[in-house]
């Protein structure tokens, strides 16, 4: 039987100089950075922006059955090490010390948010 997806969301700040960027980064994500999310359990992964508060939100949809390995594997991943070098710049933590996760930075360079409202309809399918 499959695991009910649990969700979570972050927050971080977009450097204003660099939305453009981002921006095409994101158009064109590397497919070795969304296999790897595919293998770690990572559904439904979304990014969104709002220019006036300067902030990036993200969602996503974990349907594993152990969210610390998987991520883990994620944090891991060369190819997805590469990705964060090429994306951290651009992005400012709400709160951070030290490397970043690229360089084995310890900590929540994305910050979690606490659900407080979903409307009790699952998501219809994964694969």
């Amino acid at each position: 039987m499959a695991c009910p997806a649990k969700r979570y969301g972050s927050v971080i700040r977009l450097n204003e100089d660099k939305v453009e960027e981002y921006k095409k980064l994101h158009a064109q994500v590397w497919p070795g950075v969304l296999a790897r999310l595919e293998q770690s359990n990572v559904r439904n992964y979304t990014i969104y922006h709002c220019k006036e508060l300067g902030l990036l939100f993200s969602h996503m949809e974990y349907i594993g059955s152990d969210f610390a390995a998987d991520m883990k594997a994620v944090a891991d991943d060369p190819i997805t090490k590469d990705w964060w070098k090429v994306c951290e710049p651009c992005q400012t933590p709400l709160s951070w010390e030290g490397p970043p996760p690229s360089k084995g930075g310890k900590g929540e360079w994305w910050k979690p948010m606490d659900e407080c409202f979903h409307d009790g309809h699952p998501a219809t399918s994964y694969k």
